[in-house]
């Protein structure tokens, strides 16, 4: 980008003769190169924030299993893997299943099902990231 703006002002030398319209030139590709670097984009903050809590399995975890997940994922459901069983949810998050399909390929829970929402997120991540207890 600078040196696109070098360029352009040593072409302007060439094309104006006027010195009051190269200040002119210079003084608006200076403020422009200034705006331009200086944006910046806002970063996401990252989901473990606020896991400073104990996240507890039945009071935290499983309602927002029992409401978004078990709609598919109960005996005989649709779903793979019975999670009204802790023990088939915690084979899901050990073995890495759980994390793939809702924080990486966010397919689930799946499109017309009722969605996770952000504080949903974050609450099952930090009882992820605190191990995944049955507590």
């Amino acid at each position: 980008m600078l040196f696109i703006i070098i360029l352009y002002l040593d072409y302007s030398i060439f094309v104006y003769r006027n010195i009051s319209d190269m200040k002119k030139i210079f003084l608006i590709t200076t403020l422009s190169s200034f705006l331009l670097v200086s944006c910046t984009f806002e970063q996401a903050e990252p989901l473990t924030v606020g896991c400073t809590a104990t996240m507890s399995y039945a009071t935290d975890i499983k309602p927002i299993i029992d409401s978004k997940c078990v709609t598919c994922h109960f005996s005989g459901g649709s779903g793979t893997g019975d999670f009204t069983d802790f023990n088939v949810l915690k084979a899901k998050v050990d073995g890495g299943i759980f994390k793939t399909r809702v924080y990486t390929l966010k397919d689930m829970p799946q499109s017309g099902s009722p969605q996770l929402t952000e504080d949903e997120l974050g609450k099952i991540k930090c009882w992820m990231d605190q191990g995944a207890m049955n507590n």
